[in-house]
C-alpha cells in the first residue's frame, strides 16, 4: 500500500515537471538550457520566445531583453558582418551608420560596398569609421530601436548610453576585434537574433568554428620544437621606409597565439599594438614575415602596402617587394627563404577571418595544410551569403622574388 502511494506521488511530480517545462514559448540558441519567461538569458545563450521577445547577454556583459525584433538599427560598427548575417535585405532595417572617413580608411571596402549597395550612401552617419565617439544628439534624433556598437565604443560613449536607453534606444555591444573564437561566435549569434536570421548565423558560426578546429587539430600533432617558428607581423600603412605596428594578443597577434608560434611582439609592447624596434626585429631573425595591407589615405611615398578589395595582385606584389627589399632585412631567414607574405588588414574583425588563420598556418606549415585553399574559401563565403557584392581584390599573397 505504501509503495503504491509512493509510486502515485512520484508519477504526479513527474507530470508537474513535464507540463511546467512545456509552454514557456522559449527557444534557446548558442548553448543548451533556457531562462524563465521574461528573465535575461545566461551568458552565451540567446533565448527567443513565442511572444517575439529576445534575451541575451551582450559583449559588454549586460543582460539585454528586447520585446520584439528591432525594426530599425543604427550600425555603428561591423557593417560587413551585419550584412553577411542579414543579407542585402538587412539594409532595410538600417537607419544610420558610423562611416565618416570610411573612404579614406578602407577605400577598397568602401568602393565595392557602395557600388554594390548604393543605398549605403543615402544613410546618415552618426560617427567616424575609426572614431569611437558617436554623435550623441544625432543618435537621439534618429531614435533607432537598437544601436549596435563595439566594446571600445561602449567605453567611449558610456556617459551617453543611459540617455539613449531612457529614450528607448537599446544599445547592444558585439566584439570581433579581440579575434576570440568565443566572441566571434557570440557576436554572430546576436546579429542573427536581431535580424531574425538565426539559421544563417549558425551556418556562419559552423564555418568559422570548423576552420579554426581543423587548424587546431592538425597543429596538435606537432611537437613544441616544430611550432617554434619566429614570426614578425607589421602593418604596412607607414610604407617600406618606416616600421609600422605589430600586434600582441589581438588582431594578427591573436591569430599567431592560436597557431602557437613565437610572435616577436609578445612581451615587447606596452599595449596591444605598437612599433617594434628595428634592431630587435633584425636580431630576432624571424622565419616568417607578414605585412598587413589595405588602402589608406596619405600614401605620399607611394609605398604603403596595398591589399584588399579592388587591389590587383600586380600592385600588391610591387608594394610587397618594397618591404622585402629593405636593406637591413637582406640577411633575415624569412627573406632568404622567400617567406614574406602580404595579408589584408581590412578583412580582420570579420566572421570570415578564419581564412587568415588557415592561410598563415599554410604559410608556416605548408605540408600540413597543403590541401587548404583559404582564398577560395573566402570567395565562396561572400558568394554564398552576400552574392550581390562585386567581389574583386587581393587578400593574401606570397612575395614573388623574380
Amino acid at each position: 500500500m505504501i509503495k503504491k502511494w509512493i509510486a502515485l506521488c512520484l508519477g504526479a511530480l513527474l507530470l508537474v515537471a513535464v507540463f511546467s517545462g512545456c509552454g514557456t514559448g522559449e527557444t534557446p540558441s548558442g548553448s543548451q538550457g533556457s531562462s524563465p519567461q521574461g528573465e535575461p538569458a545566461a551568458e552565451g545563450e540567446i533565448v527567443t520566445r513565442e511572444d517575439g521577445s529576445i534575451s541575451f547577454t551582450d559583449l559588454s556583459g549586460r543582460a539585454i531583453t528586447l520585446e520584439k525584433q528591432p525594426e530599425t538599427i543604427a550600425v555603428a560598427n561591423y557593417l560587413v558582418n551585419f550584412m553577411l548575417v542579414g543579407g542585402s535585405q538587412s539594409l532595410d532595417k538600417v537607419s544610420a551608420l558610423a562611416i565618416d572617413g570610411w573612404q579614406d580608411t578602407r577605400y577598397g571596402e568602401y568602393t565595392v560596398f557602395t557600388e554594390s549597395f548604393p543605398k549605403l550612401l543615402e544613410l546618415p552617419s552618426v560617427g567616424g569609421y575609426h572614431n569611437d565617439v558617436l554623435d550623441a544628439e544625432k543618435v537621439l534624433a534618429l531614435a533607432p530601436d537598437v544601436l549596435l556598437i563595439n566594446t571600445s565604443q561602449y567605453t567611449e560613449n558610456e556617459a551617453s548610453i543611459p540617455t539613449w536607453e531612457a529614450a528607448g534606444i537599446q544599445v547592444v555591444t558585439v566584439d570581433y576585434h579581440k579575434m576570440s573564437l568565443e566572441n566571434h561566435l557570440r557576436s554572430t549569434r546576436i546579429l542573427g537574433a536581431l535580424l531574425g536570421r538565426q539559421e544563417v548565423a549558425e551556418e556562419l558560426c559552423r564555418r568559422y568554428q570548423g576552420g579554426i578546429d581543423l587548424v587546431n587539430e592538425r597543429l596538435s600533432t606537432l611537437s613544441p620544437e616544430e611550432k617554434a617558428a619566429k614570426v614578425y607581423v607589421e602593418l604596412g600603412n607607414n610604407g617600406a621606409g618606416e616600421y609600422g605596428n605589430s600586434y600582441a594578443g589581438t588582431l594578427w597577434g591573436g591569430i599567431l597565439d592560436n597557431l602557437g608560434v613565437i610572435n616577436l611582439a609578445n612581451g615587447r609592447l606596452e599595449g596591444a599594438y605598437g612599433v617594434l624596434d628595428r634592431e630587435y626585429v633584425i636580431s630576432s631573425n624571424p622565419d616568417y614575415i607578414f605585412i598587413g595591407g589595405a588602402i589608406w589615405s596619405g600614401d605620399t611615398g607611394g609605398d604603403q602596402m596595398r591589399m584588399g578589395f579592388t587591389i590587383d595582385e600586380a600592385l600588391a606584389q610591387e608594394r610587397l617587394r618594397g618591404f622585402a627589399g629593405r636593406e637591413e632585412w637582406r640577411g633575415l631567414t624569412a627573406v632568404q627563404n622567400g617567406d614574406v607574405y602580404g595579408v589584408d588588414h581590412g578583412s580582420l574583425r570579420n566572421i570570415a577571418d578564419y581564412v587568415f588563420t588557415e592561410y598563415m598556418a599554410k604559410c608556416i606549415y605548408p605540408d600540413l595544410f597543403a590541401d587548404l585553399d583559404p582564398e577560395a574559401e573566402m570567395h565562396d563565403l561572400y558568394a554564398t551569403y552576400l552574392p550581390e557584392l562585386r567581389y574583386t581584390g587581393t587578400f593574401m599573397i606570397q612575395w614573388d622574388r623574380q
